[in-house]
């Protein structure tokens, strides 16, 4: 038998390479091949699983480790293969879903900037079309120009009264302007669009204007630069248009590069755009594998007699990480969205948990007792003398052995929590010595200025807080009045917050000396806050923000200049009425540039300046109820004629009555300033 084997193995040999060297075989020889091979194969394959039944699997115990392999191991491994394999066709769509939505979120936009200049050719009551064109000409140019980046290769067609006006939005003109095809007979239109060969994201509005009939396009080329911005944070877009391949002599495939096949014929690559400067993403580890997604465009044919898609397909293709998009995908869904990774993956270790113990049962029972008491004792001793990294390192087998392995994980878990316990400490260390750092920079000292007395306080949530007051001497009887609430809260607030301490400040030295302190021009608080956000936008990441007040006290004349930047408007208590002080502008670090503006207040005796954070208005009771601005000008009203510390301290206390807790729900900051004679 293993020389007939041998000799249709060989016949076999020789038909494959006569078929490789001449092209073809007579089918009967592979027939007769076959007919020979079967059997052969049949018998040895017989032959060997006797053997591996006889000799391999001989001993119970190997057959029942074979056995768990099949239950246990098998089973884990084909679902880590279907898992992985899921995950990657459904990120690689969802990559794809998220570009074609930034897409339609990009034509959505041109289309209610278009809405918005219509709004307002119909309002104007200019009748002559020039003028009518112009004056949407100056609009575009001059409101969008600075938005320019985020509309690249914007083109503007005006049609009015017979006249055309095309051009880009630093006002240069396009060589061909868009035209109205003859299908269109509506007033508005916003989607995709092939236009002469290129591809475009269009918007259209039509209107009657005292000038005539105005129609408006705005057509925005798929470039590399919107595909950049398409891609932020997803990875590297890329489009392609095709055409049909016109195959001569019947045979396709001549065209080498992209294809595809459909009902309707081949397809190939005729064009495509990709991404410039977006990078695939980082992986986030060795799992985080490179997907890629691709879906249709289905563009509207511009130029045709009628309205329909583009015959050819056009393809959306985007190259991603896993771990990339289910961050964006989580984003999306909110805060909470986690809940649900978390429940997956707990179920997911769960399960392989589960299926980790069934095969060591399995495996423990093909085993006997091998360990004695002695280990045990053993270990109890080395363990008794403090040496928590003893391992008996017994597999649980058996009830006995299993003692072994609980012994371990005991050990390991004491050993564990000492290290974890010296980490708190450590940790709790270093916080205490962040808190006297942070201690250190509110001010130490309160400063002396004629005709105004000042006290303040804050109180931290945490150890460290994200509030921030100060008291700025800023020479010639005059001082500076800061309050600011940071974004979030412990330690990232607290690092912001001494930035903005040291930003702040060093506003107010030129290297040698404070500026103003020799007679010079002091900043107005609006430009100190211009400098501050400008400074906060660029040197932090875009969720970083905070609010932020400043004023300036003069004290030979007794003004007080401010400025608000989105935070919560402080309160000058005046001869039984309340003035809010609320001009400025919005956050600091969040946009820039940003402009601000400063009001003036006219100090007169007893009057109480009151500024706080959101921390004394927003703590709740048992009942939901926040404590409100209200109760806190009540208190503060009745607190007027007491000094500054107590008025604080009855703030304070009447906060911590109201919730009930003694644990704050927020950082307590508090300044007050009263005007003395």
């Amino acid at each position: 038998m293993a020389r007939f084997a041998a000799w249709v193995t060989a016949y076999g040999l020789a038909l494959w390479l006569v078929e490789r060297l001449t092209g073809s075989v007579p089918g009967l020889l592979w027939l007769l091949f076959w007919i020979a091979f079967v059997p052969s194969f049949i018998y040895y394959q017989v032959r060997l699983l006797s053997f591996v039944r006889s000799r391999v699997l001989w001993r119970l115990r190997r057959r029942l480790i074979v056995a768990y392999l099949f239950v246990a191991v098998v089973p884990i491994l084909l679902i880590i293969l279907l898992v992985g394999l899921g995950a990657f066709i459904m990120n690689g769509q969802l990559a794809a879903y998220l570009v074609a939505a930034r897409l339609r979120s990009a034509f959505d936009e041109l289309k209610q900037v278009n809405r918005a200049v219509i709004h307002e050719a119909r309002a104007t009551k200019d009748a002559a079309p020039d003028a009518m064109v112009e004056r949407i000409r100056k609009f575009f140019v001059s409101e969008l120009r600075e938005h320019s980046a985020n509309y690249p290769g914007l083109e503007i067609t005006l049609y009015q009264g017979g006249g055309t006006r095309a051009y880009h939005l630093d006002g240069t003109p396009v060589a061909k302007p868009a035209t109205v095809p003859a299908w269109f007979n509506r007033e508005e239109f916003a989607g995709i669009v092939m236009d002469d060969g290129q591809i475009a994201l269009r918007s259209v509005e039509q209107t009657k204007t005292p000038a005539g009939d105005l129609t408006i396009i705005l057509s925005q080329p798929i470039t590399p630069e919107l595909l950049d911005m398409v891609g932020a944070d997803i990875g590297p877009v890329g489009v392609v248009t095709t055409r049909q391949e016109k195959s001569a002599g019947g045979t396709s495939g001549a065209t080498p590069g992209f294809r595809v096949q459909t009902p309707e014929g081949d397809y190939v690559q005729s064009a495509s755009v990709r991404s410039r400067s977006v990078p695939i993403p980082e992986p986030a580890n060795s799992f985080d594998l490179t997907v890629l997604g691709a879906s249709t465009l289905d563009p509207i044919a511009w130029g045709g007699e009628r309205e329909q898609k583009l015959e050819q397909p056009v393809f959306v293709y985007v190259t991603s990480r896993i771990i990339t998009l289910n961050r964006q995908l989580l984003a999306t869904l909110g805060e909470f969205s986690a809940i649900y990774v978390i429940a997956f993956k707990g179920v997911a270790i769960v399960f392989l948990v589960i299926e980790g113990f069934a095969l060591i049962i399995g495996i423990r029972l093909t085993r006997s007792i091998t360990e004695t008491v002695d280990s045990l004792y053993d270990a109890t001793e080395r363990v008794r003398a403090g040496d928590f990294s003893y391992r008996i390192n017994l597999r649980s087998r058996d009830q006995l052995t299993a003692l072994g392995e609980a012994f371990d994980s005991m050990t390991a878990s004491v050993e564990r929590l000492l290290r974890e316990s010296q980490e708190k400490s450590r940790l709790e260390s270093e916080l205490e010595i962040a808190r006297e750092v942070q201690r250190q920079l509110f001010p130490q000292v309160i400063p002396k200025v004629g005709g105004l007395e000042l006290y303040g306080v804050c109180k931290p949530a945490r150890t460290v807080s994200g509030d921030y007051y100060d008291f700025i001497e800023l020479g010639n009887n005059r001082v500076g009045l800061v309050l600011g609430d940071i974004s979030g809260k412990g330690i990232s607030a607290a690092l912001l917050m001494a930035a903005i301490q040291s930003s702040l400040r060093a506003q107010f030295y030129n290297g040698h000396s404070r500026l103003g302190m020799a007679g010079g021009q002091m900043p107005s608080t609006s430009e100190i806050v211009r400098r501050l956000n400008r400074q906060l936008y660029e040197s932090t990441s875009i969720e970083k923000y905070a609010t932020f007040f400043y004023a300036m006290y003069d004290g030979p004349t007794r003004r007080l200049a401010y400025t608000n930047a989105g935070h919560l408007p402080p309160v000058l208590f005046r001869h039984g009425r309340v003035q809010r002080l609320a001009e400025g502008g919005t956050v600091v670090g969040l946009f820039s540039p940003m402009d601000y503006e400063q009001a003036t207040v006219q100090l007169e005796p007893g009057d109480v300046f009151l500024a706080f954070t959101d921390g004394l208005t927003e703590p709740e009771n048992i009942y939901g109820e926040e404590f409100g601005e209200e109760r806190l000008l009540e208190v503060a009203k009745r607190a007027l004629n007491s000094p500054l510390e107590v008025m604080v301290q009855e703030i304070y206390r009447s906060v911590n009555d109201w919730t009930g807790s003694p644990e704050l729900q927020d950082d307590m900051t508090l300044i007050v300033a009263k005007a003395t004679a």
